[in-house]
């Protein structure tokens, strides 16, 4: 009885300690972004590495690099899926080469000429369908081992930066316009305007020799430390080529799957923290910017002229209908039509509200364009 009672001892301690080493286990999440590290989102990266790491207590190690630092951004995706890096980030339409599906997520240019905006296509990713649609075109279309989460809300990004103000289409349309590839650059053209796309990096040298008239880039955050106040002082904020613009993180798949759950939890309930401080980061950093770049710098805010929304959502509709000869681009866009119809009018009235608030207040002279 006595060594039964042995063996039963023994056993219960070998298996209580290997219960222990595997809760003990620890794993490395190497992220490669696709942004450059003064960039304010690769900073809520930052955070989100430190809250995963606090989540997991500790069991999963979050390395976080810069743009480059193992492959090129185009390469992130296949990267992520080789497990070269086991972590990454970039954007959804910068795989629209490999299926043009992919604008519909993180770019839907327009609002699809729909009138969805970001909080909507947010809506449609997380309690919708489109998070199901994403992961599907990336393993089945793209064909890489991947799952994605769409945490790093960008829009609206700004219209552009111009020498003077315009009040109409058909001034506006005469530009050359450095304007982002893909889509944006195909219904820029589908409107008739001059537009070439090329870096970050090699807008300001093209605007001193006269190459472009007018570019855009991202938001004030992003924009200020770009220098492009130095050049132009007309800051035009409502865009439509990417008034919804969306980052993902990247995970291998294969890597997830063997966490424990209580990890696979901690990454998805990190996720959606990375995507409500996002938002809220849009907001604070932007109008720091902003009010830096009016006080400081010159800045002239400018209103885009109202003939140019409908003239961009009609030239929308038109370059979208070509690619829906293809099955999944016809589904996930389906699937979005049906969400604009269900949140669009509430969303409209709910924006519009925000609208006439601040308006009103602005109009009253409580608040103005950040002047002394």
């Amino acid at each position: 009885m006595k060594k039964i009672l042995i063996v039963l001892l023994v056993a219960c301690f070998l298996a209580s300690f290997g219960y222990s080493a595997r809760a003990a286990q620890n794993y490395e999440l190497k992220i490669q972004t696709s942004l450059a590290t003064s960039s304010m989102y690769y900073k809520t990266l930052e955070r989100f590495k430190k809250n995963l790491e606090d989540l997991s207590a500790g069991q999963i190690k979050v390395e976080l690099l810069a743009e480059g630092a193992v492959v090129k951004g185009f390469e992130i995706f296949e990267a992520v899926s080789e497990n070269i890096i086991n972590g990454g980030m970039s954007w959804t339409h910068w795989a629209s080469g490999k299926h043009p599906a992919g604008v519909l997520f993180s770019a839907p240019v327009g609002g699809l000429g729909l009138g969805l905006d970001q909080i909507s296509v947010l809506s449609w990713m997380w309690d919708g369908d489109g998070l199901k649609f994403l992961n599907e075109y990336y393993q089945q279309m793209v064909k890489v081992n991947l799952r994605a989460y769409p945490v790093l809300p960008m829009g609206p990004e700004c219209f552009g930066w111009f020498h003077k103000k315009y009040t109409s289409f058909e001034e506006i349309n005469k530009l050359t316009f450095r304007a982002p590839p893909g889509v944006p650059t195909e219904v820029f053209k589908a409107m008739g305007m001059p537009v070439v796309s090329m870096p970050g990096g090699e807008i300001i040298p093209a605007a001193q020799r006269g190459a472009i008239d007018a570019a855009e880039w991202i938001a004030p955050g992003e924009d200020l430390p770009m220098g492009f106040a130095e050049v132009w002082k007309h800051y035009y904020l409502q865009g439509l080529h990417q008034a919804i613009s969306i980052g993902d993180v990247y995970i291998n798949n294969d890597w997830y799957n063997k966490l424990p759950k209580n990890l696979q939890v901690a990454i998805e309930v990190a996720m959606k923290a990375c995507l409500a401080d996002q938002l809220l980061a849009n907001v604070s950093v932007n109008s720091k910017a902003l009010e830096v770049m009016v006080r400081d710098k010159g800045v002239i805010i400018e209103e885009t002229p109202n003939d140019y929304y409908g003239r961009f959502m009609k030239a929308t509709q038109t370059v979208l209908q070509k690619y829906m000869k293809d099955p999944f681009f016809k589904k996930v866009y389906d699937s979005e039509v049906a969400w604009a119809k269900l949140t669009v009018p509430f969303q409209v009235r709910a924006n519009g509200l925000y609208y006439r608030i601040g308006k009103t207040a602005m109009d009253e002279g409580i608040v103005t364009d950040y002047k002394k």
